[in-house]
This record gives C-alpha cells, structure tokens and sequence, in this order.
C-alpha cells in the first residue's frame, strides 16, 4: 500500500486565500447595498421611474450576487478545514497505533 502524502502548508494557504477572498466578495457585496436614488434626482424625464426601477434591481442583484460567492467560498474553506482536520486525526491516530504497547 502506497504512502499517501499531504501538503498541509499548501492546504493552508488554499484555505487561508479562500477566506480572504470570501471577505472581499462580502465587502463588494455590501457596498451595493442602498447605492441607488430616488427617481426625482433624475429631474423631470418621462423614464425617471424606470430608470431608478432599474437601478435599484442591478443594486439588488449585484448585491445578491456577490453574497452568494461568499457563502460559497465560506462553504470551500470549511471543507478545506474538515479535510485538514481529518488528515491531522488519521496521523495523529496513525502514529499513536506504533508506540510500543
């Protein structure tokens, strides 16, 4: 049976980078929140309401968007940590299983 060898500094840095990158995405994400105005500062124009209408549904969705890539890469660094912690158990119980008796 072939040794299975882990890089634990190499799942680290995934796992730290993926939580870097989730906090970005959270920042981004609230940053649209509320960014949009009122159809009156768009004066007089017949599409004021629309215009403002279609604003505030691509704040909204940005909004969504950029939340929803959170969660996901929160979801891949807790996968990353399960998959570290399950390694550093096997090992651990690995070694213990050789000490003489």
């Amino acid at each position: 049976m072939a040794a299975t060898k882990f890089n634990t500094e190499a799942m680290e840095q995934c796992r730290t980078t993926v939580s870097s990158q989730a906090g970005q995405f959270g920042a981004i994400g609230d940053g649209f929140s509320g960014q949009y105005g009122n159809s009156d500062i768009f004066g007089k124009l017949g599409s004021s309401g629309a215009i403002s209408a279609a604003v505030s549904a691509m704040d909204q969705a940005g909004t969504q968007e950029f939340e929803a890539a959170e969660k996901v890469l929160r979801k891949v660094e807790g996968a990353l940590d399960a998959i570290q912690t399950n390694v550093a158990d096997v090992e651990e119980a690995n070694k213990n299983s050789l000490k003489a008796v």
